[in-house]
């Protein structure tokens, strides 16, 4: 098992205390995206810290387009 693996199965057992709510294999992937969501969120206060505004700027740009992208697969029923 990787670090990763660990990191995320730690945060999943913090998830939910529910064994039959969720299985084991939907709480790592739940793990990994809040630990994904988590470094982004890092990234971009960095690198806010670093270029100022205009890097807040490209960051919403680019959630915006993620957003749009979500939107039109769930509207054509992916």
């Amino acid at each position: 098992m990787s670090q990763s693996d660990s990191t995320a199965a730690a945060l999943n057992d913090a998830l939910t205390g529910d064994e039959d709510m969720q299985t084991r294999h939907e709480r790592v992937i739940a793990g990994r995206i809040l630990m994904t969501l988590a470094m982004v969120a890092v990234l971009i206060g960095v690198a806010v810290a670093l270029f100022g505004l205009p890097a807040l700027t490209m960051a919403a740009l680019g959630a915006t387009v993620i957003v749009m992208g979500l939107l039109i697969a769930y509207a054509a029923g992916l």
